[in-house]
């Protein structure tokens, strides 16, 4: 009987698709979930254009200088003030950090299009690799987005 219930927990998984979901538990081993990303930016308003119109996030909370944004599985929340151990930043913008979070369009290549029509700053052009189309986006305070189309 073991054989068949195997079997058939691998065809509910590939029926229903194998779905990664985060979960937090009181073990000390328990592998964390990621809550939410929080960026320090400039001007509050333009930065919700950007995240809000142009990406899509929904504005799930806006109080002061803080919103709070949301993606299919995370929080984007923008602040427009600074921890006090947390350098200003530079005049113009923020350079890149070596991190770049992925959000996934389902077109790419025409979501670039319209954030270089609106002015926003190309850091790489779409490009088709074996994983699907990526492209990388500065918004308004020069944070680098990755771009991607499965």
């Amino acid at each position: 009987m073991k054989p068949f219930y195997l079997y058939l927990a691998c065809v509910l998984l590939l029926s229903v698709g194998w779905r990664h979901e985060a979960r937090v538990t009181d073990s000390p081993r328990a592998v964390p979930a990621i809550d939410h990303i929080l960026l320090e930016v400039k001007d509050l308003d333009r930065s919700v254009v950007f995240y809000h119109d142009e990406l899509g996030l929904k504005v799930r909370k806006r109080s002061g200088d803080f919103v709070m944004l949301e993606a299919a599985n995370i929080g984007i929340y923008l602040w427009s003030k600074r921890w006090k151990w947390s350098p200003a930043p530079p005049d113009r913008g923020r350079p890149p950090q070596g991190m770049y979070p992925h959000f996934v369009f389902p077109d790419v290549k025409g979501l670039v299009e319209r954030l270089r029509r609106n002015g926003y700053r190309i850091v790489a052009d779409p490009k088709d690799h074996s994983y699907g189309t990526e492209a990388f986006v500065a918004d308004p305070d020069g944070y680098v987005w990755a771009l991607i189309s499965r």
